[in-house]
């Protein structure tokens, strides 16, 4: 017996509702990133400091709790794409799944926000990435869902900008505060209640006819893999943006610990520095990523923005390796802005534009998304060791260029994209 079909055509939105979805998708992973980063890149650096006994410690801990944490994300990605893909009823197919995260990921940060104990950090950062996550997953769909191809440019450059300037509205926020628990709830209770609200304002899409049969354990565990030699671009795609973030994570999750220990930073004045530093990354992402994205539609071609872009990051990984002082390393923070901003726009538009068929957008996106999450587990694991064999923070720095330059040589593999 045929089974039923999903609704497989991107859904035509017009007039008002194309506009909440357009400005309010950008806006609504603006206020996602705003609940997940700053604990990632600052707060969960500070915490681990109050609850450990000396700076080795506390290494090795925000390593275990930022790996752990992203392992999770990993695993939520696909597996709540799938499930977005098959979910029918009047409410849509993304909308429960977004609602359901944002609200268990902000309860998760309050369990970290109250930790006294790294087991209590490790759970709740999980369960936080969990929630975050599925929240995550489920908005992304919705751009192959409703944007045509030729506005997957410009669109995603406003989604690459979204990410960064949330670092930079979240360290702002956070250097607020000295109190971690109000540095890691302010920010988050702003960005889960924007997620909200776009929400339940925009136009999901729906199934016409829901599977008849239910999902079964191999099907579940298909969520987490594609055929690349059925679907190579895609393949190539996903390699090329695991390196690429890979190398990224190296100057991000141990940057408050540089400072401190690298170029003598007080530890009371970290966060304002790892906010200026963030702040002249996201001038670099604003300095490309529209035009990125439009020059990448307007001309028709990916691969070329891609290659560009990953070199462009991997010289600013290299100029923060050599910094003296914290000017140098603002330096290099906008120079991977500049990258890694017209990296996220075009990369995420040539993916798109390589999935296999509208009927799995959920899940294969979610397979995506373990390329950008996977590094964040692997990094935080593997860097005491590339710290301990190079002899500091500048040798995970440069140990992070030579992986971008092998992810943006990756690009170059992607035949059915120009």
């Amino acid at each position: 017996m045929a089974q039923p079909t999903l609704h497989t055509a991107i859904i035509k939105v017009t007039g008002p509702s194309r506009l909440v979805t357009l400005i309010g998708l950008p806006i609504a992973l603006f206020a996602l990133f705003l609940a997940l980063l700053p604990p990632v890149i600052v707060a969960m650096a500070l915490k681990v400091n109050e609850v450990t006994a000396n700076a080795d410690e506390a290494a090795a801990a925000l390593g275990l709790i930022l790996g752990l944490g992203a392992l999770a994300a990993m695993i939520v990605n696909p597996l709540v794409g799938r499930l977005s893909d098959r979910t029918g009823g009047r409410f849509g197919m993304r909308r429960p799944w977004i609602i359901g995260g944002a609200i268990v990921g902000y309860l998760a940060l309050v369990i970290v926000a109250t930790s006294t104990s790294v087991p209590m950090l490790v759970l709740g950062w999980m369960l936080a990435q969990i929630g975050f996550n599925a929240a995550l997953a489920t908005l992304m769909a919705i751009m192959p869902d409703q944007v045509p191809s030729r506005r997957r440019g410009i669109v995603a450059g406003a989604i690459g900008v979204s990410q960064y300037a949330a670092l930079v509205v979240g360290t702002f926020l956070v250097q607020l505060f000295t109190v971690t628990a109000q540095q890691v709830l302010i920010p988050a209770t702003i960005g889960v209640a924007l997620v909200i609200v776009f929400t339940l304002i925009f136009k999901d899409r729906v199934l016409e006819h829901k599977p008849e049969e239910n999902i079964g354990l191999l099907s579940l565990l298909g969520s987490f893999v594609f055929n690349p030699r059925k679907n190579p671009d895609l393949g190539w795609a996903w390699l090329t943006r695991f390196l690429m973030y890979g190398a990224q994570a190296t100057a991000t999750t141990y940057l408050t610990y540089f400072l401190i220990n690298d170029l003598g930073m007080p530890e009371g004045e970290a966060a304002t520095g790892v906010f200026v530093a963030t702040l002249a990354n996201a001038a670099g992402v604003l300095s490309t990523t529209f035009i990125a994205g439009w020059l990448s539609d307007k001309l028709g071609r990916r691969k070329m923005f891609v290659l560009i872009a990953g070199v462009v990051a991997i010289i600013g990984l290299v100029i923060i390796a050599l910094a003296p002082s914290l000017a140098i390393v603002i330096v290099g923070q906008f120079v991977i802005g500049m990258g890694m901003g017209a990296f996220a726009a075009v990369d995420l538009a040539l993916i798109a534009d390589v999935l296999p068929t509208d009927e799995d957008n959920g899940k294969d996106l979610g397979v995506v998304n373990i390329a950008q999450a996977l590094p964040q587990s692997l990094v935080p694991v593997a860097a005491p060791g590339v710290i301990a064999l190079t002899g500091g923070y500048a040798g995970l720095f440069i140990t992070g260029a030579v992986v971008g330059l092998l992810g943006a040589l990756s690009i170059t593999r992607v035949r059915g994209v120009k």
